[in-house]
């Protein structure tokens, strides 16, 4: 018993620490808060064999603290219990089974028979493919072999067609009596072919090619004969009537393939086709230009401006050409331009012809007139008769209205001779040039298309008519003091120059920069004897025609070259030589003018008539140059600026010199005007003695100066309220009999008095709104009202009222 006790005792001591430790574990459990197997088992173990719900099971056994040695006892007896079920149920439904059993080998015999089938239409269709593919190699080697036989065929027929002439395609290509027409043409490019095969065929089959070659050879050598033939009588033919040329012209330029196959195997024959043709037509062109050209300068007028006109100074007769002024209207529209050109004649030659004024010849600038047909000269006119049947094409220029036109007809239709306009030699000229560039441009066209040639033979052929024209101008410009026609003419050679160039021919370039040449060099030369004259001329010769009263003659002449020159210089391009000629010639002229006007006003005593007379001559120069401005720009000439808008005075770099000038020169003399009006002198000077201070600020002490008063300052505004206007009229009365012959210089000087007027009542406002406000209420005080009357008088001034400032 004893030896017993301490072991019992040991095992009680053992069994409480091992309910302490368990105990332990639980609180440590129910510290753990949410368990599952990992937590238990720890983290390295794999618990993903172990699904959710036995995860379950087994975190409620530990929390319930259910022993799992008996838990796992119990589930084995279930287990075991469970089979032990499953035995009894299978062997309660063995007959089923069986049954089951019985059925399953039957559907696999069923299935067995279907995979017999099946795998019997497999093989089937293995057989069928095979087949297929047999029949599908053998139709592409049936298809590869009917490829080569068509090829074969096709090279066989184009060799059979090259070296096999058919004696009907020999026939269509050599019988005389079949004409040259499109058919032909296709028989010629199936020839060209054959003779292109040919030689390539001589490599294959050098037999069957020697045998045809000499008929081959034979048949171009035919053709080309025709070619030429046709060729000589077609292209030689000598027209009566231009449109009759052009016309056949045109039928050719499509059959230029006959010159291709005459250049192509023949260039020798091709050659003097082209020769023969150069040779016919530089002479059928050559007398019918000479014709056209002699029938036109038999229209050329008398009276062109000669020698003495040009540079004789100090006689009446030259004095005389400027008592009318130009005729002004220029403005009309593009197609009474022409008109106007034509009628100059009937309405007074020596009007065109003002030495240096533009007047409306500068019309003949216009696209509309550079473009309109040439002139048609009467029958009468025509020595040569076929002139007279070529020129029916060309659409006659009117020469009067349309009642004239029609008495034109009627007198034709009676065998009447009208007498014939005459015309300026620029006029001639234009049409000489146009007449040309028409010719030559439908010549060109034709020579492009048909002989693929290019501006040799155009130039070749039209040589002796460029020749001849340059002859016919050589001769004018040896006798010609006409300075405007010859800046007209210059100013159209480059505006034609340019039109050719659009059009894409390039002959008339070499001609018109001789032309150009010439005419420069006869217009500096006729420039250089001009100032020359002008320098060497004793003032007593000018003496003259020196009036305070009126511009000098020689001064118009200077205002209308000057003006002449840039109406033209706007039409020549910048970059050339002829621009730097006429840049050169006026910035000659403004020197040479202001030199004279200079001279000039030496001559005259009086300090106020050398006023009025300065006053004139700038004020000239500057209304020539602007009119030429302002009615080219509403007629759609040229002129103004850059995109036709009308450039100040101040700003244009031609008026600049003479503007400041003349404004100067008007300031003076509206100031002379103004202090000779005693009762207004006073408010002239009161103004502009205290006006710039008061507006500047400054202050002034009215007891230091007793003259700055409201007593002297009511006496001024009474004085000016009962004067100003007649003053006004005076001013402009004098300034309309000192400048009778110069409209810009009366509107000029009528804005200078107003605006000095208004300056200096402006300062006088300004001087009593700061000083004398009591005189605000003054009846002869109207502030805006005087200003509404001055605005009144001449809308175009800017004036401001006094309380906008």
């Amino acid at each position: 018993m004893s030896s017993h006790t301490p072991s019992k005792h040991l095992m009680k001591q053992s069994s409480k620490l091992l309910l302490e430790d368990l105990r332990k574990e639980r609180e440590e459990l129910d510290d753990l808060g949410e368990l599952d197997i990992t937590t238990i088992l720890g983290s390295d173990f794999d618990d993903d064999s172990i699904s959710a719900a036995d995860q379950e099971l087994i975190k409620e056994a530990l929390i319930k603290g259910y022993d799992l040695r008996q838990y796992s006892k119990d589930v084995e007896n279930n287990l075991n219990q469970m089979d032990k079920m499953t035995i009894n149920d299978y062997f309660q439904e063995r007959d089923n089974f069986l049954t089951l059993y019985t059925q399953i080998q039957v559907v696999d015999g069923v299935l067995e028979t279907l995979e017999t089938m099946l795998n019997n239409y497999y093989n089937d269709l293995k057989s069928i493919g095979s087949e297929m593919n047999s029949l599908q190699e053998r139709s592409m080697s049936m298809n590869h072999k009917l490829n080569n036989r068509k090829l074969f065929d096709e090279k066989l027929s184009k060799f059979l067609d090259a070296v096999i002439i058919d004696p009907e395609f020999y026939n269509d290509l050599t019988n005389s009596k079949n004409g040259i027409d499109d058919y032909y043409i296709s028989n010629l490019t199936k020839l060209d072919t054959k003779i292109t095969l040919f030689d390539d065929y001589k490599k294959i089959s050098p037999t069957i090619c020697a045998m045809n070659e000499p008929q081959l050879s034979k048949l171009t050598v035919a053709s080309i004969q025709k070619i030429q033939k046709y060729l000589a009588t077609t292209l030689n033919s000598n027209f009566k009537k231009l449109a009759e040329k052009k016309q056949k012209q045109k039928q050719l330029a499509n059959m230029g393939y006959l010159f291709q196959f005459l250049f192509k195997y023949s260039q020798y024959i091709a050659s003097e086709v082209i020769l023969s043709y150069v040779e016919n037509n530089e002479k059928y062109f050559t007398s019918f230009y000479k014709a056209y050209v002699s029938a036109l300068l038999k229209l050329l007028e008398d009276g062109a401006p000669g020698k003495n006109d040009f540079i004789n100074i100090g006689t009446g007769k030259i004095k005389s050409l400027f008592n009318s002024t130009p005729n002004k209207n220029s403005s009309g529209s593009s197609s009474n331009n022409n008109n106007n050109n034509n009628n100059n004649n009937s309405n007074g030659t020596q009007q065109l012809h003002t030495t240096f004024s533009m007047g409306n010849r500068c019309e003949l600038l216009v696209k509309e007139v550079l473009e309109l047909p040439p002139i048609e000269p009467p029958q009468s006119s025509s020595s040569i008769p076929f002139l007279e049947a070529a020129l029916e094409f060309i659409p006659i220029v009117n020469n009067n209205s349309s009642s004239n036109n029609n008495n034109n007809s009627n007198g034709k239709e009676s065998g009447k001779e009208l007498p014939s306009v005459k015309y300026s030699f620029d006029q001639l000229f234009r049409s000489m040039i146009y007449f040309l560039m028409d010719i030559l441009g439908s010549e060109t066209l034709f020579v492009k298309d048909f002989f693929l040639g290019g501006e040799d033979i155009i130039i070749s052929i039209f040589t002796r008519s460029i020749n001849h024209l340059v002859e016919v101008t050589e001769n004018y410009l040896g006798n010609s003091y006409d300075v405007v026609g010859l800046v007209l003419m210059i100013s159209m050679l480059y505006r034609y120059k340019s039109m050719m160039n659009e059009r894409g021919v390039n002959a008339l370039d070499k001609p018109f920069d001789r032309l150009i040449a010439m005419i420069t060099n006869r217009f500096v030369k006729l420039f250089s004897l001009y100032l020359d004259h002008i320098k060497n001329t004793s003032i007593k010769d000018l003496k003259a025609g020196i009036s305070c009263n009126s511009p000098h003659y020689v001064i118009r002449k200077y205002a209308d070259f000057i003006t002449t020159i840039q109406a033209v210089s706007a039409n020549i391009p910048t970059q050339c030589d002829c621009q730097n000629v006429l840049c050169k010639a006026v910035a000659e002229l403004k020197d040479s003018c202001n030199a004279l006007i200079n001279r000039l006003v030496q001559e005259i005593e009086s300090k106020e008539d050398q006023i009025i007379f300065l006053a004139n001559n700038y004020a000239i120069v500057v209304q020539s140059i602007q009119e030429y401005v302002v009615s080219n720009n509403g007629s759609g000439g040229t002129g103004g600026g850059t995109n036709g808008e009308i450039i100040p005075p101040d700003q244009d770099i031609t008026i600049k010199p003479f503007y400041k000038s003349f404004q100067s020169v008007a300031k003076k003399y509206v100031d002379t005007q103004i202090s000779n009006l005693k009762y207004l002198s006073h408010f002239i000077t009161f103004s502009w003695e205290w006006g710039p201070l008061v507006e500047s600020n400054v202050k002034i002490d009215l007891k230091e100066n007793p003259s700055f008063n409201a007593s002297n300052v009511t006496k001024i505004l009474h004085a000016f309220e009962q004067n100003w206007r007649s003053a006004i009229a005076a001013i402009r009365n004098n300034s309309i009999n000192h400048f009778s012959q110069c409209q810009y210089a009366q509107t000029q000087i009528f804005n200078l008095v107003i605006t000095e007027i208004y300056t200096c009542y402006r300062m006088l406002a300004i001087i009593i709104d700061k000083y004398f406000e009591s005189l605000k209420s003054d009846p002869n005080f109207k502030s805006d009202k005087i200003i509404d009357e001055m605005k009144e008088m001449n809308s175009n001034l800017n004036l401001k009222y006094i309380h906008q400032e």
